[in-house]
This record gives structure tokens, C-alpha cells and sequence, in this order.
């Protein structure tokens, strides 16, 4: 990334461009940032800047704490830099990232706090257009909390944004409306403002506010009792969305077209999916209400006590773990641990996996070694990436050269292994319950180098696929496609 993107000469313009960045593309504020050095950064306000787009952009992707401690982290450069400068009344940078701050826990169900953190940014901020943002917030957020007078000022907002060419505000304040008038059952003028809104954000190019108006039209037509359109929708959604948190809220209303059917077997597939989705990308304020959704679901439709009892023993983990990180127990977070605590404690066993059980490397069954050698790296390399680790770091957390790394990576992109796309693509086929246990293992790897987790991958993969093909070495060869020298090799150090 050039410098130039990140030595902003005014305030203003950074504010700016790291508060539309990730509403309009998802992917370019990833390369920002969370791709970015930003160390040399000497500037607090730059500094605070740049952490509060960071934590912006997880919380988009869903990464609840990993969000909240950099927003944390942002609010605490920002208060050292208004020290510094003597508490000044009016503190641009400050109000923003309480702006934020505020934003972040109202989406995941902290009003209170929300509301606070909004009054605090109203009392610092100084530019007109921040000062219009935070009272439109103000405004809507007490509209949502049964405010009914307050329905006139938030039109007048939409109004005010669409006069003033503030068009990402003018697309939240549309679909939140919506939102409203859809838990009114005022499902004519949420469908109207919904259509507006869609039409809008494809005018300006916004693809990731057309995504999150197309799921909120699905969701509410399928409130509607219009299930197939609402499916086909989502169907849709699913082959290109770039958010992850959204990936796993269509794949919830994609689960709830099937179960309004009584198709359960269809509803628990994408349920699951969501699960194995939110699980391996850390979206934790999705997983307690997927697990109670899945356990009751087990419980009560399908009659299997024991698998139930495992999904609310994973939601319940995530809930106590939100908990611990200064989130309400309440709600659906509350209820999934209740049920946990509350299940029968005799009858039948708790299953250690959840559907059919696999081995880390039972996805090799029937790969060559070239395939499966890809397999693995890639899930290596993701896995670091998720980890949320600035890029130009990672060479040398496995130790390798920048080169070589970025070799390594072209390759496998040459070889149709996407980075990009959610779920990431992969030309190997891995069935979910393979793809959990693959993650799980690699997880375990991330501490080593390259070199070093390679090496034990061999070695314990060759030993589990040696097994599978009774010891004989003519037979392992043929299945890998690989040498008989090539076969004596890997296998001279197994017993």
C-alpha cells in the first residue's frame, strides 16, 4: 500500500475515508486495514484513526472481541492524544472514535452503552457533517426503543443525507427505517423504502450495502409468507457476498425458509453451515443464538437430546466467553446457557464431534499428495490471515523469505485456492464436518514455521494414510500418486 493512502494532510479526510471505507467494499478495507503497517505511524490522531477503521472492519467481519479491543485500544490513543494537546473542549478525532464505539455495541445489543458513547461524541465533536451522523443515531435509536414520535425526525434524516450527498448514511438510515417498519408490520413501507434503497446503491456502485438491503428485502418477504422468492434470494447472496458476519446471517435466514416448512433435515444443513462458519471466524455474537436455534431444533423436532445438549454446551462456552469480555448475559446468550446448566444429566451419552466423526487428514482419502500438500498450506496460510496478523508480518512469523512467501501463495492461487471469497474456494472438495476437523488441526500449527508445521503435517498424515492402505507401500504410492523412492522416503522414520 502507498504512503500516500495513509499520510492524510487533514483530519477531516481521514475521518472520511475510514468511516465509508468498509460500507462500500468489504474487501479494499481489509487490504487497509488489516493488510497494512501502520507502525511507523507517529501521529496519535493518525494512530487513533487508523485503529478505529481497524475495529470497524472486524466488527463488519464479525470478530466481536477482536473488534472491541481495538476499538478500545483507538479511544485510549485518542483521550492520550487530547491529554496531550491540554483537553480540548472540542476533539474531532475523539468524539469519532466514541462514534464508533457506540455504533459497535448497539449493533450487538449493548444499547445503553451505545447510547452513552453517542451522547459523549455529541459533546466533543466539532465538524457538521460527524454532528449530524451522531444526532441521526441519537434519533433512530430512540425511534427503535419505542420512541413513536420520533418517526417523522429520522424522514427527516433520510432527507437531510440524501440532500447533502451523504450517501452511505443516507443507505443506513433507509434500511434501519425499514427494519422499523418491518417490526411494526408496516411490511408495504419497508418494501417500498427497501426497493429505493436497492436501486440507490447500485447506482453508486456500493456493493456491500447491496448485499445487506437484498438480505434484509429476503428476510422481510420471507416475514411475509413469500418463502420461495425469500430463498431464491438468499440462494443468490450466498455466491458472492463479501462479508463473513452477513455470510452467516444469510445462511440463519436461508435455515429459516426450510424450517417455516417443517423441512428440518434442510434447515439443520444450513444451520450447521452457519455454525462451522461463525465458528472458524470467530462471528461469537452469532453462535450462542445458532446453538440454542440448533439444540432446540435437535431437541424438540428431531428428538436427539444428546446432539442438542452439545450445541447448547458450544453456545453456552461462547456466551460466558462474550461475558467475560463486558457483554450483557441476556437475551438469547442467557437462554442457550440456562439450557446447558438445565439438561438432563442421565440417559444417554454427550458426543464428543457433532455429525459424522473425522480425522484431521480423513479429507486425503482418495487425493494425490500434490492436492493434498495444497490443502494443507492453504488452510495454513488462511489460518494465520484470520488471525488477524498484518501481513507484511507474516514472513517472518513463519520464517520465510517475503519471496518466497508470496510465491508460495501465487501458486496455490494459480492452482484455483481463492483467499478472497467466503466461503473460501478450494478445488479439493472438503465435506464440513472434514473442513471443522482440518481447522481445528491446523490451529494447532500456527505457533510453528513453515518448515516446522510442514514437516509435522508429513509426518503424520503419511503415517495416517500408511494405515488406511494396510502398510503396503506399492499400494500408498499408487494412491498418492507419487514415486515407490519417492514412498520409501516419507515413510523410513514410521514404526
Amino acid at each position: 500500500m502507498q504512503k500516500s493512502v495513509i499520510k492524510r494532510p487533514k483530519t477531516n479526510e481521514w475521518l472520511e475515508f475510514i468511516s465509508r471505507l468498509g460500507l462500500v467494499s468489504i474487501e479494499d478495507a481489509r487490504n487497509v486495514f488489516l493488510s497494512g503497517d501502520y507502525s511507523q505511524i507517529s501521529d496519535l490522531h493518525q494512530k487513533a484513526l487508523y485503529t478505529a477503521g481497524r475495529g470497524k472492519t472486524l466488527s463488519l467481519e464479525g470478530n466481536l472481541i477482536g473488534s472491541k479491543l481495538t476499538l478500545d485500544e483507538a479511544q485510549l490513543l485518542a483521550e492520550t492524544s487530547n491529554a496531550e494537546r491540554g483537553y480540548p473542549v472540542r476533539d474531532e478525532v475523539l468524539a469519532y472514535v466514541n462514534y464508533e464505539r457506540g455504533v459497535f455495541f448497539e449493533k450487538f445489543g449493548e444499547y445503553h452503552s451505545g447510547l452513552s458513547l453517542y451522547r459523549s461524541a455529541k459533546r466533543l465533536a466539532e465538524s457538521i457533517t460527524l454532528n449530524s451522523v451522531i444526532d441521526y443515531q441519537l434519533s433512530a435509536h430512540l425511534l427503535q426503543a419505542g420512541a413513536g414520535e420520533k418517526l417523522e425526525e429520522v424522514k427527516d434524516w433520510i432527507q437531510f443525507f440524501h440532500d447533502h450527498e451523504m450517501h452511505i448514511m443516507h443507505l443506513i438510515s433507509i434500511r434501519r427505517l425499514a427494519k422499523y417498519y418491518r417490526v411494526e408490520k408496516e411490511y408495504s413501507k419497508a418494501k417500498k423504502l427497501l426497493a429505493e434503497g436497492n436501486e440507490f446503491a447500485l447506482k453508486f456502485e456500493y456493493p456491500f450495502m447491496v448485499e445487506q438491503i437484498k438480505n434484509s428485502f429476503g428476510f422481510l418477504i420471507l416475514q411475509m409468507g413469500e418463502i420461495q422468492e425469500a430463498r431464491k434470494i438468499f440462494e443468490d447472496l450466498m455466491e458472492g457476498v463479501q462479508s463473513r458476519y452477513l455470510y452467516a446471517t444469510i445462511l440463519e435466514n436461508q435455515t429459516l425458509t426450510y424450517y417455516g416448512e417443517g423441512n428440518y433435515d434442510a434447515a439443520v444443513h444450513y444451520l450447521g453451515q452457519a455454525i462451522d462458519h461463525s465458528q472458524k471466524y470467530d462471528i461469537l455474537s452469532q453462535i450462542p443464538d445458532e446453538c440454542l436455534f440448533m439444540g432446540d431444533l435437535q431437541r424438540d423436532k428431531l428428538q436427539h437430546p444428546e446432539v442438542a445438549t452439545k450445541y447448547y454446551e458450544i453456545g453456552s462456552r461462547v456466551a460466558l466467553k462474550m461475558a467475560e469480555h463486558g457483554f450483557s448475559l441476556k437475551g438469547d446468550r442467557l437462554e442457550v446457557v440456562q439450557r446447558y446448566h438445565d439438561r438432563p444429566k442421565v440417559g444417554y451419552n454427550i458426543p464428543d464431534t457433532i455429525g459424522p466423526p473425522a480425522e484431521p487428514f480423513s479429507f486425503a482419502l482418495g487425493q494425490s499428495w500434490k492436492q493434498i500438500n495444497d490443502v494443507f498450506q492453504f488452510h495454513l496460510i488462511q489460518k494465520h490471515l484470520e488471525s488477524g496478523i498484518i501481513i507484511s508480518d507474516l514472513p517472518a512469523k513463519l520464517d520465510l523469505k517475503t519471496s518466497t512467501y508470496y510465491a508460495i501463495k501465487r501458486r496455490l492461487s494459480q492452482r484455483g485456492f481463492d483467499f478472497e471469497s467466503i466461503p473460501s474456494k478450494v478445488p479439493v472438495k472438503l465435506q464440513n464436518h472434514e473442513l471443522v476437523a482440518l481447522n481445528s488441526y491446523v490451529g494447532g500449527l500456527i505457533e510453528l514455521t513453515w518448515s516446522e508445521a510442514n514437516e509435522q503435517f508429513e509426518k503424520e498424515i503419511i503415517e495416517y494414510l500408511f494405515k488406511q492402505v494396510g502398510y503396503q507401500k506399492t499400494k500408498l504410492a499408487e494412491e498418492l500418486d507419487i514415486s515407490y523412492p519417492t514412498v520409501l522416503q516419507k515413510t523410513k522414520s514410521l514404526k
